[in-house]
């Protein structure tokens, strides 16, 4: 796969332009950011040349139905910052109105553009049941309008956290850990680096299914594989690893990572995984610490976890009754007079 290399990475929602605002200041294979949110306090990070507000009513409880009908009149301004793309990273936090609403009318928009559309979806925290729903339906359209989906999943990010650890620290670490991630994935060459590639990537996360993104670091002596098992336990928890058919791992640590280490950790990931057939790509980093942090994206999957989180499409199966994405005007103005 050839790319062009225009990238852009679009942030919608709280949470995704907080991260597509981090990742803003590293040095990434990412050439524009674009910003998008029905609430313009997520743009105070942000240069305003770059975002795009959804105006919404304040007294009015928003779904993502809802949100994709008041986004209706913004739809030119995204296509506009979307032209000239080759490749979209769509990065939103799933479950809530803004991101889930409109995640997936984002990627459909670049595709309609030419773009090759890439999905960022962090999904909500256990103790977040209420989003759960959300979450799945929109993710399950957000694969649909895509090329592919990078999962991202919010309780593997919190098992490192302290457990006085307070819900605004707590949303924190879970995006700064999902920059680091993607920062490592996106990273450019220099002389500390061996990054990976945009075309890489671009050929592991564009395949059939899902692509599940599991984190960890160790300090051990073993660090490298140790590491590495720990983001495999990880991706097993939200779906059976042997489902994998391509790999992706990227190794953030100081000098003190020897290529033995590296070799030797990526060997064995077919083990590891219980699929000596996978097919692996590395990139290594070595402006981290002495503690090695392994990001591993894993893609292929055919089920998750986030299955039963849309119970619906579950039971319908390849069936469905009009799964187009549905839209809705807030209350009092489906009652205006037609102009027509």
């Amino acid at each position: 796969m050839t790319v062009n290399n225009q990238v852009t990475a679009v942030g919608i929602g709280s949470a995704g332009v907080k991260i597509v605002s981090l990742l803003s200041r590293r040095s990434l294979l990412i050439d524009r950011y674009v910003y998008v949110s029905c609430d313009d306090g997520d743009f105070s990070t942000v240069d305003s040349k770059d975002t795009i507000l959804v105006d919404s009513p304040i007294d009015q409880k928003l779904t993502p139905a809802s949100v994709r009908g008041l986004a209706l009149g913004s739809t030119s301004r995204v296509r506009d910052a979307l032209e000239g793309s080759d490749v979209v990273f769509i990065v939103a936090g799933l479950g809530g109105a803004t991101g889930s609403g409109l995640a997936p009318m984002v990627a459909s928009i670049a595709q309609g553009c030419g773009s090759t559309a890439v999905g960022v979806a962090v999904m909500p925290f256990e103790f977040e049941k209420k989003m759960k729903f959300y979450a799945g339906v929109s993710l399950r359209r957000f694969r649909s309008a895509s090329k592919g989906v990078v999962v991202v999943d919010n309780d593997t990010l919190m098992r490192s956290s302290p457990e006085d650890t307070t819900l605004a620290n707590l949303y924190d670490t879970a995006n700064k850990a999902v920059v680091k991630a993607l920062g490592s994935l996106l990273s450019k060459a220099t002389e500390n680096t061996k990054p990976l590639g945009l075309n890489k990537l671009l050929g592991a996360v564009v395949q059939d299914g899902y692509s599940l993104l599991g984190v960890s670091s160790s300090g051990a002596a073993d660090k490298a594989e140790d590491a590495l098992a720990g983001a495999v336990v990880s991706i097993g928890k939200l779906a059976e690893a042997r489902e994998a058919g391509h790999a992706v791992v990227s190794l953030n640590a100081d000098e003190s990572l020897s290529a033995q280490e590296v070799g030797l950790a990526v060997g064995r990931l077919g083990s590891i995984m219980d699929n000596k057939s996978i097919d692996v790509e590395y990139a290594v980093d070595y402006t981290g610490a002495a503690q090695l942090q392994v990001s591993l994206l894993a893609s292929g999957f055919k089920s998750t976890k986030y299955d039963d989180y849309d119970p619906l499409a579950k039971v319908l199966g390849d069936r469905c009754l009009d799964d187009e994405m549905d839209m809705a005007l807030p209350g009092g103005l489906e009652a205006l007079p037609s102009f027509d």
